[in-house]
């Protein structure tokens, strides 16, 4: 928690999440907006995920097998 890695999105959320304060909205104007980003944001963290749990030099012996790659390309593009 001390590394730059985290603070930076940490930080970065942090005045996002304050900056919705000072915004003359009501609350669930808001709370839809989040969940629209949500959905921008899981296709962007499944794909990277993909990719590195199929690296034969980075699992090794533990490298996906063919169900946990449909299943996760298929929730990846169902989300989209």
């Amino acid at each position: 928690m001390k590394s730059q890695l985290f603070r930076i999105p940490a930080l970065l959320s942090l005045a996002i999440g304050t900056s919705f304060l000072f915004i003359d909205r009501n609350p669930p104007i808001i709370m839809i907006f989040s969940q629209a980003f949500q959905a921008l944001i899981l296709p962007a963290v499944t794909l990277p995920i993909l990719i590195l749990i199929n690296k034969k030099s980075l699992m090794g012996i533990h490298t996906a097998k063919p169900a946990m790659n449909s299943g996760l390309s298929v929730f990846s593009f169902l989300v989209c």
